[in-house]
């Protein structure tokens, strides 16, 4: 069964001061849908 973001590339796009929740929790949810993810600083 395929998942609706297969074969997408999401970029993650992190500063100075974020807390590390803000990038994990969204992280984790576009993995399980499929998406390659980069975080970018």
């Amino acid at each position: 069964m395929a998942r609706k973001l297969d074969e997408k590339k999401v970029a993650i796009l992190v500063t100075d001061g974020f807390e590390q929740v803000e990038m994990t929790k969204p992280r984790e949810a576009l993995d399980e849908a499929g998406a390659e993810t980069k975080i970018v600083r």
